[in-house]
């Protein structure tokens, strides 16, 4: 089974994906609707793990660990050389920045049902 590419929707996905059900969970503990919280050590260690997955499949791309368009004439060492170089190291960032949006999304979309909760 391949690796699936790593592209800006999937790392959009991947960081509404991560902070949503955080969100929901810490509102719910702190209105007293859930006895588990977001410093359960079981639920860090769950997200911890959730949020290095996704984000080396859906954000980094595993392809991108040792890219060609990297390559330098000394081994192992990675580098910008060329434009091509660089064309990825900003797609790569631009990825990482989309995340970070969907992640800000996650919150955002749950803040309502917070203000709602501390009202009641």
């Amino acid at each position: 089974m391949a690796f699936p590419h790593a592209t800006r929707t999937s790392a959009f996905v991947a960081g509404l994906s991560l902070s949503a059900p955080l969100t929901l969970l810490a509102i719910l503990n702190t209105s007293g609707l859930l006895g588990v919280g977001i410093a359960d050590p079981q639920v860090v260690a769950f997200f911890v793990i959730y949020a290095l997955l996704t984000g080396s499949v859906f954000v980094l791309d595993v392809r991108s660990f040792v890219p060609k368009q990297l390559k330098t004439r000394i081994p192992l060492v990675y580098f910008p050389t060329d434009q091509a170089g660089m064309d990825f190291l900003i797609s790569v960032f631009g990825r990482i920045l989309i995340w970070v949006a969907g992640v800000v999304a996650g919150v955002g979309m749950l803040v309502p049902l917070w203000y709602f909760l501390q009202k009641q």
